[in-house]
């Protein structure tokens, strides 16, 4: 009887053990993808904003440059938009695992994003893309070296990068902790 209440005894903190362990496990690894997925984003969104634009000669030559800086953008945007639904969807874990902080610290990236679209679409309206037949369009020079500074990316040390670098900074503060 001793024997079996020993048994039992061992059975049940292996089992305790095997749970925690695997409950922390899982946690390290939502945490770990949650930065990786972070930096994946940080880096689509330098790269959405990188001055270099390669257009293809014989659209340049058409007369169509403009139609195809947008195109350029269009892709950058497009893999921006996966980076975010990836790291949306991690979050989404966070918030099952860790509750609403889990998901909060990742809310000024996500408004980094939406700046970044909106700025970006403003860049090609004060172009005249989106302008109709005769109509104008108000570039003040002001106006244009405000959407500048977000559309194009010059350094690190601008005014935008540094704005990504913090909200990168909030994440990492939240789920470095957690992987320890």
């Amino acid at each position: 009887m001793i024997g079996t209440i020993g048994v039992l005894t061992i059975g049940v903190v292996g089992l305790s053990t095997w749970r925690k362990q695997l409950l922390g496990t899982s946690k390290y690894q939502v945490a770990k993808d949650i930065l990786t997925a972070t930096y994946r984003l940080q880096d689509a969104m330098q790269a959405v904003r990188s001055p270099m634009v390669y257009l293809k000669r014989e659209e340049v030559e058409a007369g169509n440059q403009l139609k195809e800086e947008q195109r350029v953008y269009s892709e950058r945007l497009r893999y921006l938009d996966e980076q975010k639904s990836i790291l949306r969807t991690l979050a989404l874990e966070a918030r099952a695992i860790w509750g609403e902080q889990g998901e909060q610290c990742l809310e000024k990236l996500n408004a980094l994003v939406g700046t970044l679209h909106a700025e970006i679409w403003l860049h090609f309206w004060l172009k005249g893309a989106y302008a109709g037949f005769g109509a104008t369009v108000d570039r003040n020079p002001k106006r244009v070296q405000a959407n500048d500074a977000v559309v194009y990316w010059t350094s690190g040390d601008d005014n935008f990068s540094k704005q990504i670098a913090s909200a990168v900074q909030d994440v990492e503060a939240m789920f470095q902790s957690k992987m320890r």
